[in-house]
Parts: C-alpha cells; structure tokens; sequence
C-alpha cells in the first residue's frame, strides 16, 4: 500500500512538472507517445560519494580497486602514519607523568597541617598574626599549585586523545556501500585537495529516461513502466521516482527519474522504455 501511494505521489510531482512547462511556454507540438516506439534512457548510480581524507598526508597503501564493491566501514586507503605515531607515543607518556600532581598534593597536605598547629598556636598567641596570614597564604597557593597540575595532566590527556583521534584518520574508511570508481589515489600521492576515491551507490540504480515535453502527460498516465537492456532477454519494471524540475530546451525533454532494484544490471547501461506496456 505504501508502494502504490509513493508511486501516486511520484506521479502527481510529474504532472505538476508538464503543467509548469506548458505554463512557461514549452512547445507541447512533437509526437505523440504511440508515435516514439521507445524512449532512450540510462542507468545511473543513486548518489555518488566523494571520499577525502581530513588529513594531508601521503597515501601509503590502497586497499581497494576500482569496481570492488564495498561496505560502510571498509578500509580504503592507508596515509604515512609514522610521525603521527611519534606524536601519540610522546602523548601518552605526558598523559600518564603523575609525578607533578602528586608532588603539588603533598605540599598542599603537609601545609594543612602546619596550618592546623598554626591556628592552635595563634589561639593561644604563641605566634603573631603576621606568621598566621603568611601560612595560610601558602597553603592557598599550594591548593592552586595543585589545580594547575591536575589541568595540565587533563589538557595531556586531551592531547593524547587527538592525536589518537588524527592516527585513526589515517586509515579512511568507506561511509557508504557501493562500486568503487575509477577515479583512485595512487600510493605517493597527497591526500589533499582531490579525493581519494568514488563511490556509486546500486541500491538502488537510478533510471533516467528522456521523455519529450510533448508527451509527459502521456508518459505518467502509461501506467507501470518498464525497460529493456540489451543484456536482458526480458523487460525488467522500474518505479517512478520524479521529473526533473526543468526540460533541455536543445532536445525538447524532461528526464524523469526512477528507481531500478534488480541484481546484475550496472550502472552507465543504455537501456529502452517501450511505450505503451502495461
């Protein structure tokens, strides 16, 4: 049921496009849709995927080739990671260096204490207030001292976790399932500005069938629709997704889109819409 309301609603999006053709002056005269005996069309990717690196570092390896189907997470390619590596190594012998807090909290224990005779000793004004205001003045300090050593073990700890973060990049992963294209980094190459590798998105295909303006209106009230590859003995059906919102005035068409979800048909085929099925 809700196949049948997207298909209604893909349709009722293409008839609204032929209105607002004809609205805008497109010639409506050319050949009915019986006249045409099929309608050119061909076979697309649903997205394509630019992938690139965060990073602009040598590609080292190349994990994949072109026409290897992949999935989400699949490693693609590797970048130089070796002064990254130094990076995390010196990162996290700061992050675990507890030498500094652990000093600053026993002065600051050991200050408490003496302020604690202290205040003993001013009770009973065996030291003046002078000697009293100067303990406590330190032992403020101490208790800053030790903030700042525990900041500083914090921001190592951050460091080494970005830089952690920056050694992961490295290996670039797929963020989608797909083709790989043939547009693919070579090892020795920069990872920036181009991207490192394609990927076209099969699932589903994408079929774009150029319809003239002329017979539009014909075309969404065909019914299904179907196309034929050469490859194919028999018609493979196709869901109608939407028009393009505007026709090409050199040829007099609209492409309207639809939604192919059939195993062995790749993309950059050439296929024909018969008119007239049902």
């Amino acid at each position: 049921m809700q196949s049948s309301q997207g298909n209604t609603a893909a349709k009722r999006r293409v008839v609204t496009v032929a209105a607002a053709l004809l609205a805008a002056g497109v010639s409506a005269a050319g050949p009915a849709l019986a006249q045409l005996g099929g309608l050119n069309c061909t076979i697309r990717p649903s997205r394509e995927v630019s992938v690139s690196a965060s990073l602009p570092l040598v590609v080292t390896q190349v994990l994949v080739r072109p026409g290897q189907y992949v999935t989400p997470g699949a490693p693609l390619v590797q970048l130089d990671d070796t002064l990254l590596r130094a990076e995390l190594a010196m990162a996290e012998a700061r992050a675990a260096m507890l030498s500094g807090v652990e000093a600053a909290r026993i002065r600051h224990e050991g200050l408490q204490r003496r302020v604690l005779r202290l205040t003993e000793a001013r009770s009973r004004n065996a030291i003046t207030a002078a000697e009293y205001e100067a303990a406590t003045l330190e032992l403020g300090l101490a208790e800053v001292e030790v903030m700042r050593e525990e900041e500083l073990l914090s921001l190592a700890r951050l460091e080494r976790d970005r830089v952690l973060a920056q050694l992961e990049a490295t290996r670039v992963l797929a963020p989608i399932a797909g083709i790989v294209g043939e547009t693919l980094v070579a090892p020795g190459e920069m990872s920036q500005p181009n991207p490192l590798a394609t990927i076209y998105d099969i699932t589903p295909l994408r079929v774009e069938v150029f319809v003239p303006t002329a017979v539009l209106g014909q075309f969404v009230a065909a019914g299904n629709h179907q196309i034929r590859l050469a490859d194919h003995a028999q018609p493979i059906e196709v869901q109608l997704d939407y028009a393009a919102p505007q026709a090409d005035l050199a040829s007099n068409t609209v492409s309207v889109f639809f939604t192919l979800d059939t195993e062995g048909v790749l993309p950059g085929s050439r296929c024909m819409m018969p008119w007239g099925q049902s």
